[in-house]
């Protein structure tokens, strides 16, 4: 999901001193505390596992930073070991920019409406005053999903939300699309990760999931391919959904929304 959230103080703090930590001290694998919170690089992407505080009652309990980053760095090796698509895709975005996943136990803060699992936070680093600026792509996991499955982990909080939403960051789209159309590319990333890891399509998570993506988030661009790619609709008809292609078409959908 699209993250919508105030970042505090502390976590810009957080984050602006770990990014100018990663740049001097760049070492793969190695782990490290930073105050009570762990931080690590795993295949070039940057792992930030925040403590609880000592005082905070939770709804559920919360998973330990060691623990967290141990979730974290199986699900990203699924990823490499079995999507070699979203690998691919992962390699390019760091190109632009650090990757970075935090896990925050406090994310998300409680309601009574849907639970938040993961979202995107969209970053810049202002390095030198106003002339120098880094952009980061900022994936943030929160304790409900990092009990969840590495399959799920790797589909919903790095696929979705850095790869999804990072590109749409990068290509400067994040703003551009609807909620639901920013939500629709994500999903498709995500899809094509529970393909490659070979979990059950027929699975009640996944049949919810792929009916939520094509009912609901794929909506509108569903009726921009019956218009203008008819003869691609099959697409949608299979078990296993060619996510490549679907996305090429997308591209087109997209730039049809700024004629």
């Amino acid at each position: 999901m699209l993250g919508r959230l105030i970042v505090r103080p502390e976590l810009k703090i957080f984050l602006f001193i770990f990014f100018l930590y990663f740049i001097s001290n760049s070492h793969e694998g190695i782990s490290k505390e930073q105050g009570s919170s762990l931080i690590a690089i795993h295949r070039n992407i940057q792992l930030i596992a925040l403590s609880t505080p000592p005082d905070k009652d939770f709804d559920i309990p919360v998973m330990p930073p060691k623990q967290a980053l141990k979730v974290i760095r199986k699900s990203i090796d699924l990823i490499y070991a079995n999507s070699p698509y979203t690998a691919n895709r992962l390699v390019e975005l760091s190109k632009s920019g650090p990757l970075i996943v935090i896990y925050n136990p406090e994310f998300p803060e409680w309601s009574r409406g849907d639970i938040t699992l993961a979202a995107f936070l969209p970053y810049h680093f202002d390095l030198e005053g106003n002339t120098s600026v880094q952009e980061a792509y900022v994936a943030v996991l929160g304790r409900y999903i990092i009990k969840h499955s590495a399959a799920e982990i790797a589909a919903e909080g790095i696929a979705h939300e850095l790869v999804g939403h990072g590109f749409q960051h990068r290509d400067g789209t994040l703003e551009l699309l609807s909620g639901l159309d920013a939500e629709c590319e994500a999903s498709l990333y995500e899809m094509k990760v529970f393909q490659d890891l070979g979990v059950d399509m027929l699975s009640s998570h996944i049949v919810r999931f792929r009916l939520e993506l094509e009912k609901h988030n794929c909506d509108d661009f569903k009726r921009f391919m019956g218009k203008r790619e008819r003869s691609l609709m099959y697409l949608w008809d299979q078990k296993y959904i060619d996510v490549d292609r679907i996305l090429r078409i997308f591209k087109d959908y997209e730039a049809s929304l700024t004629k």
